[in-house]
């Protein structure tokens, strides 16, 4: 499996708090079957991490993780949130996000939390028309989503894919977000799925995330979404195995 939403990284945003804790991390994701994990500190006013610590970060995290034995892969990315349109496409230019994949070809685009960015149509348009796929993180617990389910559907068909979280789909997040979450599978607009895991307490867990669907939705449904998810990192591992590519 794929966990392309996680903040195992430490020390640069709300994720884990030391390297400890991101080895412990990567174990709980490996022995639920996650092979690769695509870190995605925050990219936002509160946590600006540049791509050059992501980078360090991420060798040092699999360096550690090569001298435990635990044989899975890291690679860098960021969760960039959308504050304007004219900041993204300055941020784009001076290529100051990672995307998901080293292809360039995904890029995890979060809403703003308090309110609907504006400007999100024109910003979807933009990256569809660079060959790039937007994909929004857990809409299941924005409000406005909730409130305004079209808002969202605007979105996907302009060509964003949805990342609802395992945690929702769980009941961990709020009853709210798991009530839209499980409306977003009937309805066939969950893409893709992720941990967006931040220490061992809020762990990684895919795993039960598609046990879930797979109860809610059946078999098909869940392995159309991990068909979808080794679009952006293909299932050999090797993809992006040198972040410095992404």
């Amino acid at each position: 499996m794929i966990d392309i939403h996680c903040h195992i990284l430490d020390g640069v945003d709300d994720g884990a708090s030391d390297l400890k804790e991101s080895v412990a991390m990567a174990r709980i994701a490996y022995e639920d079957g996650v092979r690769h994990i695509v870190a995605t500190p925050h990219f936002n006013t509160v946590y600006h991490v540049p791509k050059s610590v992501t980078y360090h970060k991420v060798r040092q995290l699999q360096d550690a993780l090569e001298k435990e034995g635990l044989p899975i892969t890291v690679s860098c990315g960021h969760e960039v949130t959308l504050k304007s349109a004219e900041q993204f496409y300055q941020q784009t230019e001076n290529e100051e996000y990672w995307h998901l994949d080293s292809d360039k070809t995904f890029i995890l685009l979060e809403q703003p939390w308090a309110n609907y960015m504006p400007d999100s149509i024109e910003v979807i348009d933009f990256l569809i028309a660079k060959g790039v796929r937007p994909i929004i993180p857990h809409p299941e617990r924005h409000g406005f989503f909730r409130e305004m389910p079209a808002l969202l559907t605007g979105l996907i068909e302009r060509g964003a894919w949805t990342q609802v979280s395992a945690d929702s789909l769980a009941g961990r997040n709020n009853e709210d977000a798991r009530k839209f979450a499980l409306w977003l599978l009937e309805n066939d607009l969950v893409h893709t799925l992720a941990s967006d895991a931040h220490n061992v307490r809020r762990k990684p867990n895919v795993g039960e995330g598609y046990r879930i669907i797979a109860e809610h939705a059946g078999e098909a449904r869940k392995h159309e979404i991990i068909e979808r998810m080794n679009q952006i990192i293909p299932d050999d591992g090797q993809a992006n195995k040198n972040p410095v590519t992404a």
